[in-house]
């Protein structure tokens, strides 16, 4: 492993890290000497994480691996619910927008055109933007959570690492299932899932899923007094359907055909409750600051649907595996919302839609036929477009007519990217390993805009730029196998995100500039052990960060006295911390599932941050003040998480009982905006972070029960079941703090069949 310029902090956590894995490395090797033959295949978790199938204990990159078992155990219904099992994982929403942290790194770019550092794939296709994958989670065979920049295999902008879904498949067997519930605001859910052989060669299965809910957040209407007038201020709606065909010619080709079609309605991120330092508003009606209520001049909107075609080719040619995966998808977002948080019109509200077409073609060769040797080369072409269309991005004063129309802005971005990439692990002797990778991305990036004037005379003229990326990132990676399942191991990465530009319409041509990649540097040491009922895996890290695409303060490049705030780069920033994970399964009725994680995430040289100060003598927010975050704690970087799983069966009524219950700890963390007071605040607090949420805990528990022909289950389930309430939306700007929760206790009943 390469020599790691350490921090004086960072020296004795490494060590003690690397102490930690030595220590546990005895026991676990006492435990798992027995003759691979005699372990049980059951116990055996098998991952993609190098585009190969492994076994997991094998494979040297820290993983949280999720089967539907245990997504289904631990209560996990959306993407944001992975965090509450997977250790050093945060999932978080800005507005809309879904955005991932892994070890403490992620984006605080937001909004259409910015596409996440932590790569999300479904069935092996990439996913691009923060909207659609906010949907429910149905369906789904295995969740992969793999940690670290993933630079060479899953290169496309996954500087914190990527998340790796997998859908149900056709089979040559005919299976059936489906589930309805019910539950409290009235939330309604039903999916189901058919697979069926049509000939000897021919399957086909289809998987559909479908919610409805009136979400718990109440608009006050004009009477705050009286409920009269109240109604859903962010209701839900969700459904999916995924169609696929497989057909299998011969031995030694399979062909995968896919249409997925999904819509998500989700406005709990933009519907905004002002709740201190507010903007002075008329006196009549009162603006709503309870937690889950609203008081908005019109219910927000925040919606998106997506339609996907698919296409897998999978040949063994003797000498390996050649697979081919094609992909087009559409994909039309939509938002409309009042940012000042009243009923009374004060301020410019926003009317977005968004039209993205995407073609991404991968072509991977997976060769095992060279002895101690594995092998894979590959190519990746992703080609991006994106407007936004149906009349552009129209902003309003008044009410949404030709007479409160301010402007509409037309923008059209694409992105043209390839990438060529191979990886080889090759074995000395029986017990060490050898892995090297490097892959070479290149991305070409657009943006052309115009402003069509409303009752707004001033009008930004129109302007386009184009830009080039282009970055090698390489991986290499010792591993010594100590035992059968036991292995240790040692990893330097590097990882890449595209530059971009920032997509909204500016004031000069000048000011229409392309934002720097993001670069990260990972070193990585980590144990891993697994045995017929116990799992362990622990690692340490250490990120070194360059160039975060972040909102900045800058010198305007039209006037030398003037600055700017627009998406830019922050210098540097490093993460790093130790973490682990165990799965103990004593009997075939009882599992237990541990993780707990330290991270230690900290911006260490962003001098110009842009941020939202306070003005303590008017009680009134400071927007666009330049602040220095250094050695300030990065957005969703908790210094501690952890959780627990228990998951016991038992016989009853000639059926079978199954309890689970799932429990996750996050301290005080930045949810979104690590804005500081500022020298204007109160006195002590200028340095001090504004928007930090408390550590919380939450649990989930559920019931039940399989009848005797193993066809039908019936149960209860209850999610947050102590009430635990905290913000996933806190931030602010010049109409004041505004905030959203998260979900209260919430219960409900279920039923399924199978066949």
């Amino acid at each position: 492993m390469p020599k790691i310029k350490t921090t004086a902090s960072f020296r004795p956590l490494l060590v003690g890290s690397v102490g930690l894995l030595a220590l546990t490395a005895g026991p676990a090797w006492a435990q798992t000497t027995t003759d691979e033959s005699e372990l049980n295949s059951a116990n055996d978790i098998i991952v993609t994480a190098q585009r190969r199938a492994e076994r997991l204990e094998s494979v040297p990159v820290a993983i949280v691996a999720l089967t539907a078992d245990i997504l289904q155990q631990s209560g996990v219904q959306r993407m944001t619910d992975i965090g509450q099992i997977a250790t050093g994982v945060q999932i978080n929403r800005g507005g809309s927008f879904t955005q991932p942290a892994i070890r403490g790194i992620s984006t605080l770019t937001l909004g259409y055109g910015f596409e996440n550092n932590t790569a999300v794939y479904v069935d092996g296709f990439y996913q691009p933007d923060m909207v659609t994958i906010n949907g429910d989670l149905a369906n789904l065979a295995s969740v992969q959570v793999l940690k670290g920049p993933q630079g060479t295999l899953y290169g496309r902008n996954a500087t914190a690492g990527a998340i790796v879904m997998e859908t149900l498949a056709p089979s040559q067997e005919t299976i059936g299932r489906a589930q309805v519930s019910y539950g409290r605001f009235n939330d309604i859910r039903a999916q189901a899932y058919v697979s069926v052989p049509l000939s000897e060669k021919l399957a086909f299965s289809l998987a559909g899923y479908y919610r409805k809910s009136d979400g718990y957040i109440r608009d006050i209407g004009t009477d705050p007094v009286s409920k009269a007038d109240d109604r859903d201020a962010a209701p839900l709606q969700n459904e999916s359907f995924r169609a696929k065909l497989l057909y299998t010619p011969t031995d030694t080709l399979d062909i995968t055909l896919g249409f997925n079609h999904g819509r998500v309605e989700d406005s709990r991120g933009t519907t905004y409750t002002i709740n201190k330092y507010a903007f002075a508003v008329p006196a009549s009606p009162p603006r709503a600051s309870a937690r889950d209520t609203s008081s908005s001049s019109f219910l927000a909107d925040s919606s998106a649907k997506a339609d996907e075609f698919t296409g897998k080719i999978a040949l063994e040619t003797g000498i390996g595996t050649l697979t081919s995966y094609t992909g087009y998808a559409k994909r039309l977002s939509f938002s409309v919302f009042d940012f000042d948080g009243s009923k009374p019109v004060i301020t410019q509200s926003a009317n977005t839609s968004i039209h993205q077409r995407t073609f991404q073609q991968t072509l991977d060769y997976a060769i095992d036929a060279i002895d101690n040797l594995n092998l894979i080369v590959g190519g990746f072409y992703y080609n991006d477009k994106m407007d936004f269309g149906d009349g552009g991005a129209r902003s309003y004063t008044g009410s949404f007519d030709a007479a409160g129309l301010q402007n509409s802005q037309f923008v059209f971005l694409t992105s043209k990217a390839y990438a060529f990439y191979g990886d080889a692990t090759y074995q000395f002797g029986e017990k060490l390993f050898f892995t090297a990778g490097l892959r070479y991305s290149d991305e070409k990036r657009t943006i052309r805009y115009f402003v069509v004037p409303g009752v707004n005379p001033v009008v930004a003229p129109p302007a386009q730029n184009a830009a080039n990326f282009s970055s090698a990132t390489p991986r290499a990676v010792l591993r010594y196998e100590i035992a059968p399942r036991t292995s240790i191991y040692a990893s330097f990465s590097k990882g890449f995100r595209s530059g971009v530009f920032n997509p909204t319409v500016v004031a000069s041509p000048a000011f229409v500039l392309p934002i720097k990649p993001e670069k990260l540097t990972a070193y990585e040491v980590g144990f891993k052990t697994a045995s017929s009922t116990f799992r362990f895996d622990a690692a340490a890290y250490y990120y070194d960060f360059r160039d975060l695409q972040v909102g900045v303060t800058i010198p305007s490049p039209v006037n030398a006295n003037a600055v700017i705030q627009l998406i830019s780069n922050a210098k540097r920033a490093e993460s790093y911390g130790i973490e682990a994970q165990a799965t103990y399964t004593p009997t075939e009725d009882l599992s237990i599932r541990a993780g707990a994680s330290y991270t230690h995430g900290r911006y260490t040289d962003f001098k110009n941050a842009t941020g939202n100060g306070l003005n303590e003598a008017t009680q009134r927010n400071i927007s666009g003040q330049v602040q220095d975050w250094t050695g300030q704690q990065m957005a969703r970087a908790p210094s501690f998480t952890g959780n627990l799983g228990i998951n016991y069966e038992m016989d009853m009524a000639g059926g079978r009982l199954a309890l689970s219950g799932n429990a996750s700890y996050t301290s005080s963390f930045v949810v979104s905006n690590p804005s500081l007071f500022g020298p204007r605040g109160p006195a002590g607090l200028a340095n001090k972070q504004r928007y930090r949420q408390k550590g919380y805990g939450i649990a989930n528990a559920q019931i039940n029960w399989t009848d005797p022909s193993d066809h039908v289950t019936i149960g209860a389930y209850a999610d947050n079941i102590t009430n635990t309430r905290y913000n996933f939306v806190l931030s602010g700007g010049l109409f004041g703090d505004y905030a959203q929760g998260n979900e209260p206790v919430t219960y409900g009943v279920r039923a399924g069949f199978k066949f």
